[in-house]
């Protein structure tokens, strides 16, 4: 399970210095026909400048809940941020006036949405749509802005001459290559990528990554990468936090998730990856199905689905305890699993 790792060991940046991101103790809920929704219950983690943290977890999990709430783009309703904080360079931005918002997102904070078809407008061209982030936030002028669009497009490998085209002009790669030069115009501090390859095939994929890689160390940014793929996770992320209803129920540097995975959860996803080292001939799935996030399993969350579960373990909210130095997991058998 350790083969993508391999190759970028050698290759990953230390990233000590300075906390750039602080979330603590987040939870949202959405509100649907009467019902609750506890999307995400509690969630806390540091990022560091320079650094990439990978949000893992099926598709249910908040990972997008997540970063939507640093930026405060929620839909309110029926989202609804109701605890925790946010600090960014210090600053609790659940606290900050809805104008410096404004000035922060774009700026300071970018977003690569997961679906390019639907972050990009329809009717206006891609020239124009980047310009608006120049203007709103470098204020230059139109020349001034066509400029530095060209000089985006084309780090971004798409040729400056197709400034003036529409979106439906380009195939599902090359608009996700232009959300991420809209993304990167005003070099922010902190990029946050919401599953940038899902909708590409494996060769559009890899390109992607590699690009976005290149210009994170370009422009020495800081990012959050959410996805479902732990190939992903190897390629370009420093740190790892498994997202699992809502919570975060394992975290640590890439190398100690990858070769000392704990909770059950996390070596269920390990294990439901196809190895070119075994003579397995089936996967191994997790079973059953993420729960009802309206009516979520008392104590451990994943104990409807978990072989390890006890009564203890559906009892009271388990803890995060640190199994190996930096290595955080919420399992009160995690050193039983840490053995194994």
């Amino acid at each position: 399970m350790n083969e993508a790792l391999d190759s970028k060991k050698e290759t990953r940046p230390e990233t000590e210095g300075e906390t750039l991101l602080s979330v603590r103790d987040l939870q949202v809920i959405y509100t649907a026909s009467g019902q609750v929704i506890r999307a995400v219950n509690g969630v806390s983690f540091d990022l560091k400048k320079g650094q990439t943290l990978g949000l893992v977890g099926e598709t249910g999990a908040g990972k997008t809940t997540i970063a939507k709430s640093i930026l405060r783009i929620l839909p309110d309703p029926p989202a609804k941020i109701v605890g925790g904080e946010v600090h960014f360079e210090g600053e609790d931005l659940l606290k900050a006036p809805v104008k410096r918002m404004g000035e922060i997102r774009g700026k300071k904070i970018s977003m690569v949405f997961q679906d390019p078809m639907t972050a990009l407008n329809p009717v206006l061209t891609i020239g124009e749509q980047i310009e608006e982030v120049y203007k709103l936030h470098e204020k230059l002028n139109h020349q001034k802005a066509a400029e530095k669009i060209a000089e985006m497009l084309e780090m971004v490998g798409i040729p400056s001459e197709r400034y003036n085209e529409y979106p439906h002009q380009f195939s599902g790669g090359m608009k996700q290559r232009i959300v991420i030069a809209m993304a990167l115009s005003c070099n922010p501090d902190l990029l946050l990528a919401d599953e940038p390859t899902t909708a590409l095939d494996v060769t559009i994929q890899a390109q992607i990554l590699d690009m976005i890689y290149r210009l994170k160390q370009e422009h020495k940014m800081s990012m959050i990468m959410i996805t479902h793929d732990l190939g992903v996770i190897a390629e370009v992320c420093d740190e790892v936090a498994i997202v699992y209803a809502g919570e975060i129920i394992e975290k640590g540097s890439k190398e100690e998730i990858f070769d000392f995975p704990t909770h059950p959860y996390t070596r269920g996803l390990f294990n439901s990856l196809p190895s070119l080292n075994s003579d397995e001939t089936r996967l191994k799935p997790i079973p059953g199905m993420p729960p009802d996030a309206s009516d979520l399993p008392k104590g451990c969350h994943f104990n409807p689905r978990c072989a390890y579960a006890t009564e203890e373990c559906r009892s009271g909210r388990i803890e995060m305890t640190e199994v190996r130095p930096g290595h955080y997991c919420r399992c009160i058998h995690a050193a039983d699993m840490e053995a194994k």
